[in-house]
């Protein structure tokens, strides 16, 4: 999950402090959330992270009470509303994760707007990027990914959040494998790589934590292609 900035600076740097002590100890980061300024007890963006900390250690039934104060406080509040889908994904409620899925889609966009992402810039570096990729890969693998293209796109279509992808994936294969592709559906559904730029650019703000999550998500939707699945890609580090 990730966390806008709040507008609060001194706010921000502490739930900075939260998360770095996060990071090794939840529960302690926990604690230290507690001991926030009585004036930020009832922020958001507190709620917030009290629910991703207690999704660690409680599970995201436990969550779910605190993502939801978060949005009373703060509808627009799409990391809010991202973190109620996934509950509700793991606890198997589909109509509820998609309908908060897609306002993380309108609430993001939105934002891209005011916030400027997906310059043309920012999509030739990507695109380069992805490039560069495709052509380091050994000789064997590029005969056999053949003519799959790699597209840019800012967001997931809304016919994909409607049926539950998730609106903040950063990138997608779609069509048959390599396998299927033989196959007589290949010609009505050929395959592509789609790559979300709006999505990359919102996550990775530093140019070569940006460059590797490219490379990252790019070999992994290769690997779809190939015919891999999640379990795959989590062992050969894609995930």
């Amino acid at each position: 999950m990730k966390s806008r900035p709040p507008e609060d600076p001194a706010l921000h740097a502490f739930l900075d402090d939260v998360a770095d002590v996060a990071a090794d100890d939840p529960a302690e980061a926990l604690e230290l959330l507690d001991e926030a300024s009585p004036d930020w007890h009832d922020h958001p963006e507190i709620h917030y992270f009290r629910g991703d900390l207690v999704w660690t250690l409680e599970g995201p039934e436990a969550a779910e009470p605190h993502f939801r104060r978060a949005l009373e406080r703060d509808p627009r509040f799409a990391d809010a509303h991202h973190a109620l889908a996934q509950v509700h994904e793991a606890m198997d409620e589909r109509p509820a994760m998609i309908r908060h899925y897609l306002e993380v889609l309108r609430l993001d966009a939105h934002d891209d707007i005011g916030a400027g992402i997906g310059t043309k810039e920012d999509q030739r570096f990507i695109a380069g990027v992805a490039e560069a990729v495709l052509e380091n890969l050994p000789e064997e693998f590029k005969q056999r990914l053949g003519n799959v293209p790699v597209v840019l796109e800012a967001r997931p279509a809304k016919y994909l959040v409607q049926d539950g992808f998730d609106p903040r994936a950063l990138g997608l294969f779609e069509g048959p494998d390599h396998f299927n592709q033989r196959g007589i559906e290949a010609a009505a559904a050929p395959s592509r790589i789609v790559l979300f730029y709006a999505n990359l650019l919102a996550m990775f703000a530093d140019e070569d934590e940006l460059r590797e999550q490219v490379e990252v998500t790019i070999l992994h939707e290769i690997g779809h292609y190939f015919g891999l699945d999640e379990d795959d890609m989590q062992r050969l580090g894609l995930d």
